[in-house]
């Protein structure tokens, strides 16, 4: 009986972990590209779609975990994770989501950004 108990416990708290990581996929497609210097100089805008297609093939995918759904409703934007392409901060709007992957390599910060969809399941 008491490995039964066990196992149902087990079990249980192997559910409640696995539901609680993440509720949530974010689906993100770009349709710029800025970069700008760490001095605020603009250097860079660009909306060629094949090069961001190149870069990003059919978009960004990235898990998003419960604690930050909430963060949509308040239309500020917060940091909902990272790839190895840079960190990807989103924010909702009466249009949408709004997602923006950032990253800085040496004296340059690149902006890609673009809209989102959040899929639940």
């Amino acid at each position: 009986m008491s490995n039964l108990v066990r196992l149902i416990g087990i079990t249980v708290v192997g559910m409640i972990y696995a539901g609680s990581a993440t509720a949530a996929t974010v689906s993100c497609m770009f349709m710029s590209e800025t970069q700008i210097t760490k001095d605020g100089e603009w250097l860079k805008t660009e909306t060629d779609f094949m090069k961001l297609m190149d870069i990003f093939g059919d978009g960004l995918e990235l898990p998003l975990e419960n604690s930050l759904l909430g963060q949509l409703d308040t239309q500020e934007p917060f940091l909902a994770g990272e790839t190895d392409r840079g960190k990807v901060y989103l924010m909702g709007s009466e249009m949408g989501v709004e997602g923006k992957n950032i990253s800085i390599e040496g004296n340059v910060i690149t902006i890609y950004d673009g809209m989102c969809d959040i899929n639940f399941g």
